[in-house]
This record gives C-alpha cells, structure tokens and sequence, in this order.
C-alpha cells in the first residue's frame, strides 16, 4: 500500500519513529539499523515502506535501504517469524552479520539474537541460505548481495531465455532494451521474457 513516505521526523526512539507528511503522523516500527542512521528530529526524512494487516492491528515497518527491506521481506517468507520477530533478527545482527551467518549456517551467531532458539536458527539457513546467495553476486567484504524485485526479474528472465538457447550477451541487451522502453513496474517475468524474445527476433 505504502512503498515509501518523506515528510519531518517528528518523534525517534530505537524501534519506533514518526513521520510528520503533511500534518498527518505516521508511526513506524525500525530496526536498530535504521534508527542509528536516521537524522535529527526536525530534519527531513525518507524512509522505504513494509505495510503489515492484520485482524487487530495495522502496522508499518521502515527502512532506509531498499536491502534492509528485501532482508526484512524475506525473513517474513520464513515458517514462524512474524514481522516483530523479523524486525528483532534485524536489530540484533544487522544486514552483513545476519546475511554471513545464514550463508555460513552459523547457528551460534543467529542464537545470540534475543529470542532466536536453535530451531528457528536452523529455520533461518535452511530457508534463507539459497535465497541469499544469488548469481555469486558479493559486495566489496565478500557478502552475498540481496537483489531487489526488479533485479530478480530481470535475473529470472535472463536464465529462461539462456535455457531456450540464445547467448547470455542478446538475451541480457534485450531485456535491458525492454525495461528502458516500458519500465518495470508494468513487467512480470512472464511478459518481460515474451518482451525481450520480440527485440531478440529484431536483431
């Protein structure tokens, strides 16, 4: 419902932030990670979105990378975490330590996280371990990258199209010449693949 909301930090405290958009305050839950980086209250703010509905509560949840909220959405994929669970995950660790000790399926580091038993950490890199380590992409201390929606379609789309034979070079240029033309928000892997095989046809 929400992707995002700019507007003056109004209140900050570790975990819960409020947002003044026009004389309507948001309140949102953070992460400690957000919350460090976040400015003075009275100073403009942007913060990135998760909308969570539920029967007895509407809640929103921000971040200030577009990786933290991918982490944040993937921890929700995961049997038993709730979006409060997943929120403390992220508090405890932060994006690097959490990501490293999923991929190298260190359960002592995800139990030091408060709350986090053994089983759920088992949950944790069992669910989480191939999901997060996508195409060898690592950043500059060696972590597996988290890509955002639009890279995973544009991921999904280049395998298919590999997969049916045509060479990793055309399929990526006509998938890259398809989003510049019709952007990614009106795409699905579906018609970006059906997209792309026409600019492949034209070349």
């Amino acid at each position: 419902m929400y992707s995002f909301l700019a507007g003056v930090l109004a209140e900050k405290s570790p975990t819960v932030i409020t947002i003044d958009v026009g004389g309507i305050g948001f309140q949102l839950l953070v992460p400690l990670s957000t919350s460090q980086k976040l400015p003075e209250v009275g100073e403009k703010v942007k913060v990135l979105t998760h909308h969570v509905v539920r029967e007895d509560a509407q809640l929103l949840f921000g971040f200030l990378s577009e990786e933290e909220r991918a982490l944040f959405k993937l921890l929700l994929g995961v049997s038993g975490i709730g979006p409060k669970s997943a929120l403390t995950i992220l508090s405890g660790l932060g994006i690097r330590e959490l990501k490293k000790a999923i991929v190298q399926g260190s359960v002592l580091a995800l139990t030091a996280i408060p709350g986090i038993g053994r089983k759920t950490a088992e949950r944790l890199i069992i669910e989480l371990r191939e999901k997060i380590v996508i195409e060898g992409r690592l950043d500059p201390e060696g972590i597996p990258v988290i890509l955002s929606k639009h890279e995973a379609l544009a991921q999904d789309s280049l395998r298919a199209l590999v997969s049916l034979g045509y060479s990793k070079q055309d399929a990526k240029a006509a998938i890259q010449k398809v989003l510049s033309q019709k952007g990614n928000d009106r795409l699905n892997a579906e018609s970006l693949i059906r997209e792309s095989l026409k600019q492949i046809q034209y070349v």
